[in-house]
């Protein structure tokens, strides 16, 4: 599938037989495989808001892709912060020190993938 993720998840499992014996299973990893780009990116989090110097872009569960391109963007559109990261950790701090106060977008690009988040700059 285009533009999927496959998230690693290791369960411990403990059984309980009718007869009351427990048994403790082994690591089992399970890959959920088919989550998208798009909700992944939808559900990261930008923080402070409003802002003051920098902002910090959180992403979980995006092991799989390589890159993001982010741009932070007025309210008409105009690109005022362009960047390209590679994506390690999931937690990026974006500066802001150069770029007036105001109403702001960042826009998350993953392959052809885009998510839109508002904030304001003090």
């Amino acid at each position: 599938m285009r533009n999927a993720v496959s998230i690693l998840t290791i369960f411990f499992f403990m059984l309980t037989q009718m007869s009351g014996v427990m048994a403790n299973s082994a690591d089992k990893e399970i890959v959920a495989k088919d989550i998208k780009v798009a909700e992944i990116l939808d559900k990261a989090d930008v923080y402070p808001n409003p802002a003051e110097d920098h902002i910090f872009l959180k992403i979980s569960d995006i092991k799989s892709v390589s890159n993001i391109k982010l741009e932070v963007m007025s309210i008409i559109g105009t690109k005022m912060k362009v960047t390209h990261e590679k994506i390690d950790s999931g937690l990026y701090k974006i500066d802001l020190s150069n770029i007036p106060a105001g109403h702001y977008y960042l826009l998350l690009t993953v392959d052809s993938e885009k998510s839109l988040k508002k904030f304001l700059k003090k």
